[in-house]
């Protein structure tokens, strides 16, 4: 259309018969024929000038109110909460939220591996599946960092959470809302059945639970702004990048791409992997506290996805879009800018069908504990959007490696204790600029915890089993260090969400063993080698799951700390 514009203004100007008419018309017809013509970072021009238009008349913070309910207005003006099945109810359908895996859990097992959206799509009727992963690594500084680094190579997220979001799309415009409803609870009851036969846990999160995930995502200092290049969100810098050509990477390759994206230098990363009939869409969402680390991490994305033989391209002027597609609500992909879903990289349409659809091996998360006797990292949750009660039964060593560890994956440590002497050394070792440790008097007052980017562990190093009690809170865990177990502890044992145990003596078993309701493991707690520990956690029913791990102390902590291991005596 616009090179026909072009046309027909350069013929009226030679019918003008004026040099003023060819001055004005030529660079008119040379921009239009540009607008239709010319391709920069994969988009047409004339597409460039429509995103620029829409970028400059919308809104670009959200409207005033609540976080999770401003927000999701925000990204789709005509969304709100509805009711179940459907949590999200909009102008195209309803959605619902799925948890995979075993969500905030104190020890997580073996994680599964998850199919690829392409493939939970339903054969008949539209509808959209997308799954949204958020990892938080663990980006400690100093020698925390650098320890725990060498103890995981930098593989093992502190933070990871798995969902599927699903949509019913309305066929007809008449359709009701029951109508809708039931198709979305079809595609629920056939999804779930799918996962729960590949062994994946699933959980349906209520319309309370998905509004915390929406008001997680935009809590921290500072208001929520889209810019051309980036969006202001959660009190970090973020930008969103979509990938291109991933559908034409054969599957091994996507899924170690994939997985290598979530492992990037960020403080925060989400995937957005979403697929319909259409096609599939990748969008990854970066967030950084300053704009150095925001680049750093946006040129290793670059790097990888070159490496893999895909694309990355940053939405400029379609931020907000982005964010809308790393949040679990299912939007269809809209393809690439100036293409279509299955776009090559040059822009070139092609088959969006791959030879076998890539997926996705979720990495294990949390605090690296140690190893199993397969060399397997055993990980445990302390860090959780409710609190987290600890008891180590252990020495001062083992506490000051499971402190220098919470520093690594990002936590404000504060140590109470009744003899500094034993920690000075330990801080001037490991303090950071930040204050990421401190070391008070036993009882002091503690902080609030920032948040899930920045959580608090407290540990309280009272000799006694009467120790002063720490507040509850979010995002905090409490870890009680006895060294000697009697009596008294037992009330502080059953109370305890996770006991990790060093060697104990015989008496001190015994009564471990009772207090916990251990049976099969209860021999074990007496005869541990000196480098092991025991991982010790509710499962239920009066039950209690027990792990076992080598602490696998590295070269760092041995510099820094001295020996962990503990020898039970008596």
């Amino acid at each position: 259309m616009a090179a026909q514009v072009a046309v027909l203004v350069l013929l009226l100007a030679a019918l003008s018969h004026g040099a003023l008419a060819w001055s004005l018309a030529t660079p008119v017809a040379v921009a239009l024929i540009a607008l239709v013509g010319v391709r920069w970072r994969h988009r047409w021009l004339h597409a460039w000038l429509a995103t620029a238009v829409r970028y400059l008349v919308r809104a670009r913070t959200p409207p005033a109110g609540s976080g999770a309910t401003a927000l999701l207005g925000w990204v789709e003006p005509t969304a709100c909460y509805g009711a179940q099945p459907g949590v999200v109810e909009d102008s195209d359908g309803v959605v619902a939220v799925l948890e995979l895996g075993d969500g905030e859990a104190l020890q997580p097992g073996a994680q599964p591996t998850l199919p690829s959206p392409a493939e939970l799509v339903p054969a008949a009727g539209p509808g959209t599946v997308a799954l949204v992963v958020s990892a938080t690594p663990a980006g400690g500084a100093g020698p925390a960092g650098a320890s725990y680094r060498q103890l995981t190579d930098g593989r093992i997220p502190a933070r990871q959470r798995v969902l599927l979001a699903v949509r019913a799309s309305r066929v007809d415009v008449d359709w009701s809302g029951d109508e809708l409803r039931r198709c979305l609870d079809g595609s629920l009851r056939r999804i779930g059945r799918r996962l729960r036969q590949d062994g994946i846990a699933v959980r349906q999160l209520s319309v309370e639970q998905v509004a915390a995930l929406l008001d997680e995502a935009s809590e921290g200092s500072g208001p929520v702004r889209e810019g051309w290049t980036g969006i202001r969100l959660g009190g970090l810098r973020q930008t969103n990048l979509r990938v291109l050509g991933l559908d034409r990477l054969a599957a091994e390759v996507a899924e170690q791409f994939i997985a290598r994206l979530l492992a990037l230098p960020a403080a925060s990363t989400t995937i957005g992997w979403c697929a319909c009939a259409a096609g599939t869409e990748l969008t990854v969402r970066l967030g950084a506290g300053t704009p150095a680390g925001l680049a750093a991490a946006v040129a290793t994305a670059h790097r990888l996805a070159g490496t893999a033989g895909a694309v990355v391209e940053r939405l400029d002027g379609q931020q907000r879009r982005g964010l809308a597609a790393t949040l679990p609500l299912a939007r269809p992909p809209g393809g690439s800018p100036g293409g279509e879903p299955g776009a090559r990289p040059d822009g070139e349409p092609g088959s969006p069908e791959p030879a076998t659809a890539p997926r996705f091996t979720p990495a294990p998360s949390g605090l690296v504990l140690g190893h199993n006797r397969h060399g397997q990292p055993v990980t445990v949750r302390l860090f959780r959007p409710e609190p987290t009660r600890t008891m180590l039964l252990g020495g001062v060593p083992a506490a000051q490696v499971l402190t220098m560890r919470a520093l690594a994956v990002g936590a404000q440590v504060v140590v109470q204790t009744a003899r500094p002497q034993a920690w000075e050394p330990f801080l001037r070792a490991v303090s950071l600029p930040t204050g990421g440790l401190t070391v008070v008097p036993l009882g002091s007052p503690v902080p609030a915890p920032f948040g899930p980017l920045v959580p608090q562990l407290v540990v309280v190093d009272a000799g006694m089993p009467d120790a002063p009690a720490v507040p509850a809170a979010a995002w905090r865990a409490s870890l009680l260090l006895r060294e000697d177990v009697s009596a008294p502890d037992i009330a502080e044992l059953s109370r305890a969400d996770l006991v990790i145990l060093q060697p104990l003596r015989p008496d001190e078993a015994a009564l471990v063993g009772d207090a916990l309701g251990l049976d099969a493991s209860r021999d074990w707690l007496g005869r541990l080698p000196a480098d092991m520990v025991g991982a010790v956690s509710r499962a239920g029913a009066g039950r209690s799951a027990v792990r076992w791990a080598v602490l696998s102390a590295t070269l760092i902590e041995r510099q820094v700390i001295g020996a962990p291991e503990r020898v039970a005596t008596g």
